[in-house]
C-alpha cells in the first residue's frame, strides 16, 4: 500500500513572502483553496491506499475530511521535515510499503503527474525526487519504505534529499514534473501560475481578488 500525505501548516502562518501583495485572509484563503485543489486530485486518484493530512489547523482537518481524507493531529508544526518523519513513522505502523509527501501549494498537480511518480518508484528501498522550478526544493518526495530517507525540507532540499540518499546507497530517482515544480510561494510564483490555463479552484479564487490586476498580468484564457 502506497500512502499519500499532505503536511499543513497553519493557515494564518503561511504564505508570508507572499504579504507584499496578499492580506493575512487572502493568504490563508488561498492556503485552504491550494489545499483543496490538491486534495481533489490525490483523493481522485486510485494509486494510494490512504490519504493523510498532518496538521495542527482545525480548518485544515475539517476540510481535509470533506474530501475524504485521514488526519494526524499535532500540537503544531514545528518544521515540515519533523511533521513528515512523524507521518512517515505512523505509514509504518500502518503497514504501508511507501509514502508520497506532497505539498499544499502546487494546484496545478494532476493525477497523471502522480503516476509518474508512483511509477519511477519501484526500487525497493528507494527514493523518488521531484524538485521545484529552482531544483531547490523538494515539492515531492516518495520513499519506499516510508521514511527510508530522513526528511530534509529547506533551503536546497533537493540535493540535501539526494545526499541522504547516496549516504544510504539507495536509489533515487528524479521524477521532473512542471505542474509540481510550480509551489506558490513567492510573487513570481504566482505571476507564472496566471499564466496557465484557468482549471483549477485557486485560478478562480485569484481572478476573484484581482490578483492578475495587482501584479499586470494577463491570465491565458
Amino acid at each position: 500500500m502506497t500512502v499519500a500525505v499532505i503536511p499543513v501548516k497553519e493557515f494564518a502562518r503561511g504564505k508570508r513572502r507572499l504579504q507584499p501583495i496578499l492580506t493575512a485572509m487572502e493568504r490563508s484563503l488561498l492556503s485552504k483553496t491550494m489545499l483543496e485543489d490538491v486534495l481533489s486530485v490525490v483523493t481522485a486518484s486510485s494509486l494510494f491506499g490512504r490519504v493523510l493530512t498532518i496538521t495542527s489547523d482545525p480548518e485544515a482537518a475539517a476540510l481535509a475530511r470533506k474530501a475524504g481524507a485521514g488526519i494526524i493531529k499535532e500540537a503544531q508544526q514545528v518544521r515540515q521535515s519533523r511533521s513528515v518523519d512523524a507521518a512517515a513513522a505512523i505509514c509504518r505502523q500502518m503497514g504501508a510499503d511507501a509514502m508520497l509527501s506532497l505539498p499544499l501549494d502546487v494546484p496545478l498537480v494532476t493525477v497523471d503527474d502522480l503516476v509518474r511518480i508512483v511509477e519511477k518508484g519501484t526500487h525497493s528501498p528507494g527514493v523518488v525526487l521531484s524538485p521545484s522550478r529552482d531544483r531547490l526544493g523538494t515539492n515531492a518526495l516518495l520513499t519506499r519504505p516510508p521514511g527510508a530517507i530522513p526528511a530534509r525540507f529547506g533551503y536546497d532540499s533537493f540535493q540535501a534529499h539526494r545526499r541522504e540518499a547516496d549516504a544510504r546507497g539507495l536509489p533515487c530517482e528524479i521524477c521532473e514534473l512542471p505542474n509540481v515544480a510550480l509551489d506558490i510561494d513567492e510573487i513570481e510564483d504566482l505571476e507564472a501560475f496566471l499564466q496557465h490555463p484557468d482549471r483549477t479552484n485557486t485560478h478562480r479564487l485569484l481572478r476573484r481578488l484581482g490578483i492578475e490586476e495587482r501584479l499586470g498580468v494577463k491570465e491565458r484564457a
